[in-house]
């Protein structure tokens, strides 16, 4: 893979600021509870971030085609921070609010790293190369909650002030180590045309481009069920508080870098990536239908296997796929979109989730997010040629 350095250098920028993030996401129901939200208010504050990060990612993806991933990296940095600064601050529920729609507005630094990543890979290394997205999500997700954990115990605020900082870290290592792939060539054939509905539906009606924005647009609102609902579940289940959420969350974390950095690679030499993708949804699917039937800690366990094994071997696919049938100059823009997609999927899902947990009992939303993972496969085998 060529570049190696320039991809350790954004594999650690992505880490970094995931980490911040792996902080804070496990413990929003618990801070939202403390403002007294019910579970449909917990899922709407989860989904403020991707309904404003559906509008902006597409956006900013479009304006590092056209000025560099650089500088756009930086601003969506930034406004982590401040998103970041307002939730330690917050004391109440308008405020949290206001401190996930701030991070979600500036949120288009994953698609944008993704971009990166295509500018400074081949495409027989696509894959792998976005599969280091995913490792630095399971590291994130490794670290973070349990940092978050370990913090919570002093205040709620103290995970979101060490969050800050860790962002402003994300700042200043791509100010002095990371290296602008977008030159003046490329930005020259890039479209100067703004982001429009029409430029939206041209990218949408392109194969497999509409196709696999569809399909991830499918697995996040199902992930998303699962999320948002997950630390409810396992406080009514087994009684857990935010501590050991954290643990789990971190298991999960092991699993997706186990997955993305030795069995993705492996994987991607033996099976074609669309028949990747199919295999993945199956060990999702199957992992969503687990959780609910674990009636003690353990079983639990082996039910979280299946869900970092299906979402590591999906993401960095369909990425891959995606940016292997678009320009160059348009992968910005291309993984902007995909990145939108997951986002409204990250918009229903908690809400939608959050609904059945509160009418049709804390089993049935994951049930229901199965059931949506394996009509996504049914509809992928027929489609993806």
């Amino acid at each position: 893979m060529r570049n190696n350095k320039s991809l350790m250098t954004i594999f650690l920028i992505v880490f970094i600021d995931l980490l911040g993030f792996g902080l804070i996401l496990p413990l929003l129901p618990y801070i939202a509870e403390k403002y007294s939200a019910s579970p449909l208010q917990i899922g709407l504050l989860t989904a403020a971030y991707s309904f404003f990060q559906l509008i902006s990612a597409p956006i900013l993806g479009k304006l590092s085609d056209r000025y560099g991933r650089k500088k756009l990296l930086i601003i969506s940095q930034l406004g982590s921070a401040v998103g970041y600064l307002i939730l330690g601050l917050a004391g109440n529920l308008p405020l949290l609010f206001l401190s996930r729609i701030i991070d979600g507005i500036t949120g288009g630094n994953i698609s944008i790293a993704q971009a990166y990543i295509a500018d400074v890979t081949t495409r027989e290394n696509r894959a792998r190369g976005m599969g280091l997205i995913g490792a630095a999500f399971g590291l994130g997700f490794i670290f973070g909650p349990a940092i978050g954990g370990a913090l919570s115990k002093i205040s709620y605020s103290t995970p979101a002030y060490f969050a800050t900082a860790v962002s402003l870290i994300t700042v200043l290592t791509t100010i002095f180590f990371l290296k602008e792939t977008v030159n003046e060539k490329t930005a020259s054939v890039s479209p100067k045309t703004k982001f429009s509905f029409s430029e939206f539906k041209r990218i949408l009606g392109l194969y497999p481009i509409g196709l696999l924005i569809t399909v991830f647009f499918m697995l996040n609102t199902a992930f998303s069920i699962m999320q948002g609902n997950f630390a409810l579940w396992t406080q009514k289940t087994f009684n857990y508080d935010a501590s050991q959420n954290g643990w789990l969350f971190a298991y999960i974390g092991i699993i997706a870098v186990v997955i993305q950095m030795r069995i993705l690679p492996f994987v991607i030499k033996k099976f074609h990536e669309k028949n990747i993708l199919k295999i993945s949804l199956l060990f999702m699917a199957i992992g969503l239908f687990l959780i609910p039937l674990s009636k003690n800690p353990n079983f639990l366990y082996i039910a979280l296997f299946f869900m970092p094994l299906g979402n590591g071997l999906a993401n960095p696919t369909i990425q891959a796929l995606a940016s292997e049938n678009v320009p160059k100059e348009e992968y910005g823009e291309t993984l902007g979109i995909l990145q939108s997609a997951g986002s409204f999927g990250r918009i229903l899902g908690p809400v939608i989730g959050g609904e059945i947990f509160q009418t049709l009992g804390k089993d049935t939303a994951f049930y229901f997010a199965g059931g949506i993972v394996l009509l996504t496969l049914i509809y992928l085998r027929y489609k993806l040629k």
